[in-house]
C-alpha cells in the first residue's frame, strides 16, 4: 500500500467532528516536524470560550511561494448502522476506501502532504511551501483559515498562488477545477403589526400578509443574468415562523429567513440595496438582521491555473472545465491575498452515509499534485 493511502487512513481514524480536532492536529504537527517543517498550532477562541487549534506549517524560504489550504474537521457520521463499514475505521473494500472525510477533505490533504514531502526529498528545493490547516471549516466557530491569513499578512507573508484541496470533481477526476465560488448572505426578516381579532375587517396591519408580499416581491425580481462562469444569483426562503396557535387572532409578528446565493456580479452591498428597494416598495414595518457568510469571488485564469488544467488532462485524459459550483469554502478567504484554485477528489459522496473514494483516485491526485509542484517550482 502506498504511503499516501496509509496517511489518508490514519487521518480518517481521527473522529474529528464537533470541534474535536486536538488529536489530529497534534498528529499532523508531529508528522510535519519529522520532515523539518516549521510548525505552529495557532489557537483562537470563540465567544463561547471554545478554543480551536489550527495548524501552520512551512518549508523553505523566498520565492516562489505556494500556499495549500485544507481542513481536518468533518461533518458527523449520521446513523452508524447505515454505513457499510464503520465511518472512522478507514476500511478498503474492493479498492474503495470508506470513511467520513475521505473525500472532504482528508484525502486531498494526505495527497498534498505526501506530494510535498516526496518532492522536497527528491529535488534541490528552492522556494517556500506553506500549509494552513483549519479545524473549523465545516462548522465555522473561529474561522481559523481567515484568522491565520490575517496574521501572516500582518507579518509580511506574500503568496504567489494557492491551492485548496476541496473535492472539486462531481464524478470523475478530470471533471472540474473550481476558480470561484458564489457568495452567501442570510437575511433574517421580522415583520411587525398589531395583534387583533380576525372578526374585524378593520383589524390592524397583518404582519403575515406584509411579509408574504415582501418575499413575493423579492422572489420575482431577478438579481442578475449571471455571467460566463456563474449562473444567475438566487434566493431561497428557508424558514417562515409565526408562532401563533390561535386561528382567530392576527399575530403581532412574523419572521422569515432568506438565504441569498450570489455571483461575482453582486456583493454584500448590492444585496443590501436590492433588499432595501423591496422594503420601500411594499407596505409594512420590517427589521432585518444580516449574516455575512462569504463574498463571491472569481480567480483570473493565470499561468498556474492553466498549468494545473494541463496536468489534470495529462493524467485523466479529460480537460476539466472551470467551475464555480457548490457552496462556500475557505478559498473565499484566500482569494483576498492571491490567485486561488480548488482541485481535489470527487464529491459525489461527501456528507453522505458511506462517504468513499477509489484508492486509484487518491493515488492519481497525489501524482497530479507532484507534477504541479514540479511545474511551479522548477520552471
Amino acid at each position: 500500500m502506498s504511503e499516501v493511502v496509509k496517511l489518508c487512513q490514519k487521518l480518517i481514524r481521527f473522529s474529528s467532528y464537533d470541534g474535536q480536532v486536538e488529536d489530529i492536529m497534534s498528529f499532523l504537527q508531529e508528522y510535519f516536524n519529522q520532515y523539518h517543517f516549521d510548525t505552529s498550532l495557532m489557537r483562537y477562541k470563540a465567544n463561547s470560550g471554545h478554543s480551536i487549534p489550527n495548524l501552520y506549517a512551512s518549508y523553505g524560504k523566498g520565492e516562489p511561494h505556494l500556499l495549500f489550504v485544507g481542513h481536518v474537521d468533518v461533518v458527523p457520521a449520521g446513523t452508524l448502522f447505515n454505513w457499510k463499514h464503520p465511518p472512522f475505521d478507514a476500511v478498503i473494500d474492493d479498492d474503495v476506501l470508506y470513511g467520513r472525510g475521505v473525500a472532504d477533505m482528508k484525502g486531498g490533504l494526505a495527497c498534498f502532504i505526501r506530494a510535498c514531502v516526496d518532492f522536497i526529498a527528491d529535488k534541490n528545493f528552492k522556494g517556500k511551501i506553506t500549509f494552513i490547516i483549519s479545524g473549523d471549516e465545516e462548522e465555522p466557530i473561529v474561522e481559523g483559515t481567515n484568522q491565520i491569513l490575517k496574521k501572516l499578512h500582518q507579518d509580511g507573508e506574500v503568496f504567489d498562488f494557492a491551492l485548496v484541496g476541496e473535492p472539486s470533481n462531481p464524478k470523475t477526476m478530470g471533471d472540474e477545477i473550481k476558480i470561484g465560488r458564489k457568495g452567501d448572505m442570510v437575511l433574517k426578516i421580522s415583520s411587525y403589526g398589531q395583534q387583533g381579532h380576525t372578526a374585524y375587517t378593520e383589524s390592524p396591519s397583518n404582519p403575515i400578509f406584509n411579509l408574504i408580499n415582501l418575499l413575493y416581491s423579492m422572489q420575482n425580481d431577478k438579481l442578475d443574468e449571471g455571467n460566463s462562469y456563474f449562473n444567475p444569483s438566487f434566493m431561497h426562503v428557508t424558514t417562515f415562523d409565526v408562532g401563533n396557535s390561535a386561528s382567530n387572532v392576527v399575530p403581532a409578528e412574523a419572521k422569515a429567513a432568506v438565504d441569498v446565493r450570489f455571483n461575482s456580479e453582486q456583493s454584500f452591498e448590492s444585496i443590501e440595496k436590492w433588499l432595501d428597494k423591496h422594503i420601500q416598495k411594499v407596505y409594512g414595518n420590517f427589521k432585518v438582521e444580516k449574516e455575512y457568510i462569504g463574498n463571491s469571488f472569481l480567480s483570473a485564469i493565470d499561468d498556474n491555473i492553466q498549468c494545473l488544467r494541463n496536468i489534470v488532462k495529462k493524467h485523466t485524459g479529460k480537460t476539466p472545465i472551470y467551475s464555480t459550483a457548490g457552496g462556500t469554502s475557505d478559498a473565499r478567504y484566500v482569494s483576498q491575498y492571491c490567485t486561488v484554485a480548488e482541485y481535489g477528489l470527487t464529491n459525489a459522496t461527501i456528507h453522505k452515509v458511506n462517504e468513499c473514494e477509489k484508492v486509484k483516485n487518491i493515488e492519481l491526485l497525489y501524482k497530479i499534485y507532484q507534477d504541479f509542484l514540479c511545474a511551479f517550482f522548477i520552471k
